[in-house]
């Protein structure tokens, strides 16, 4: 039997008060221990986990938690119906990806299981989608409803109304278009956006809610139902990680290669007639690869040389990239230099063994694996996403960790390469993260009163919608 830090077991406290919960825990906090100590401790049923079809397949990183807990054992809901899980002889934890939950009789759903855990919640982006009303019909049967995310606030507002409906809170109304347009309207800038000039209103315009606003005081509206801890807010991370960038020049070679592969990607762009100061088009920009990949072929060398010159001395290090190409461009330039490795695949033998470095990818390899043995993170690439960057970092930054960390990103030197849009966008994306997890001070809360009564002076209707006033039933006692 595993022994919780005392915030897990404050978290686990928190969903036997509340039943139907969020767990805003920073990546690496243990957010699956704490959902499932308070598993093992209050649900009377099995266990049900809603997760990633990765998760559930691949990572299993729920499978390797339950461990920890004698009194459970894991399912996987992908190999086994739920008539297995009715002739199960103890507990159990059994998982689904939301796609699959489809699949299961939502009568046996109710007769077998009391307490739901859903794994990176932000996974069920909307309230319309058939999965989505299958996981909210779920969600409406338990007793116990557990919501995890380290980055509950990651893209904007928006992403936090169906979470909370998920949870029946009163901040998402009644569920409808209408109290979802005045939650966005508040929180997410939400608006009616022109996209086309045909005449027609209704194909001319879309409703865009993609800001962050008022952040502050929807912190302090969820507090009823959210479970708040910031890794820096913990007393057990003994180290904190030596973070920064590595800014690599670009050669004569490398500048045309880059210049002829973002010469074709606009040729093909310009077709679309696409805006190119879209965040999207930058998203289908970097997963096509076509400019982000030439660069990280160029930084992989620079990687490997840095460690082949002493630059992180003997150290343990993992080498993070995004595109499998980089991942063999890696492999063959340690193999070329001597350099000790091993694939991700081989993680339990690499940290066995002594070789220096562990290489892997960021959406692969990034979650679900604690490797203390290592105390430099190297990234090739960033991810779009920084709620993946930190995943992989927290592969190192761990409670068991002794040594001084070193991460580093490998950046393209100069203010409009793909390299420096995609940092950007990361900057914006943690800033609205930080803004929305850091603790409310005793000044915040003391104010709140008069900022709640100014959001239903500038938001009437929308507010009239939400049922948000003072007092409000989502309002904590100051």
């Amino acid at each position: 039997m595993i022994k919780l830090w005392d915030y897990q077991i404050d978290a686990g406290s928190f969903i036997e008060k509340v039943q139907k919960g969020y767990l805003a825990m920073g990546l690496g906090t243990g957010k699956t221990l704490s959902a499932l100590g308070a598993a093992d401790k209050y649900a009377k049923k099995h266990i049900l986990v809603i997760a990633e079809k990765n998760e559930v397949v691949n990572s299993q990183n729920f499978k390797k938690e339950v461990e920890h807990f004698p009194g459970l054992h894991y399912i996987s809901l992908r190999e086994h119906d739920l008539d297995f899980v009715r002739g199960a002889e103890s507990r159990a934890v059994c998982a689904i990806n939301p796609d699959g939950l489809a699949k299961l009789d939502i009568e046996k759903i109710r007769e077998l299981f009391d307490f739901l855990i859903v794994d990176e919640s932000t996974i069920i982006k909307t309230a319309t989608s058939q999965r989505s009303k299958r996981v909210r019909k779920v969600c409406q049967d338990m007793k116990y409803v557990v919501l995890l995310s380290g980055t509950p606030l990651m893209n904007g507002a928006a992403e936090l109304y169906h979470p909370l409906l998920l949870l029946g809170h009163p901040l998402a109304g009644d569920g409808s278009a209408k109290a979802r347009e005045a939650f966005e309207t508040i929180f997410a800038g939400g608006h009616r956006r022109k996209i086309r000039n045909t005449g027609k209103w209704f194909q001319d315009y879309v409703w865009w809610a993609k800001g962050c606003n008022h952040t502050r005081e929807l912190r302090y509206l969820v507090s009823d139902r959210f479970f708040f801890k910031r890794k820096e807010d913990t007393t057990i991370f003994k180290h904190r990680p030596d973070r920064g960038v590595v800014l690599v020049p670009m050669t004569l070679p490398w500048l045309v290669e880059y210049k002829d592969a973002w010469d074709e990607y606009l040729v093909k762009a310009r077709k679309r007639d696409v805006n190119m100061d879209n965040v999207m088009e930058l998203r289908n920009l970097i997963e096509n690869g076509q400019v982000y990949q030439v660069n990280s072929r160029w930084k992989a060398d620079r990687v490997v040389e840095d460690i082949a010159s002493g630059v992180y001395g003997k150290q343990r290090i993992i080498i993070f990239a995004m595109f499998i190409e980089t991942y063999q461009i890696l492999a063959l330039k340690l193999h070329e230099l001597g350099i000790s490795y091993r694939p991700f695949e081989d993680v339990q033998e690499w940290k066995d063994g002594n070789e220096q470095v562990l290489i892997g990818r960021i959406k692969a390899h990034g979650k679900g694996g604690n490797i203390p043995e290592a105390s430099v993170v190297l990234f090739v690439d960033m991810d779009f996403v920084p709620a993946n960057n930190i995943q992989a970092e927290n592969r190192i930054d761990r409670p068991e960790q002794k040594n001084p960390m070193t991460i580093r990103y490998y950046i393209t030197e100069g203010e409009d390469t793909v390299d420096a849009h995609v940092r950007n966008i990361n900057r914006d994306k943690n800033r609205k993260i930080d803004e929305f997890m850091k603790p409310l001070t005793p000044e915040e809360i003391a104010e709140m009163p008069g900022k709640i009564e100014a959001l239903v002076r500038k938001f009437p209707k929308e507010c009239a919608v939400l049922g948000i006033g003072y007092p409000h039933p989502a309002l904590p006692k100051v």
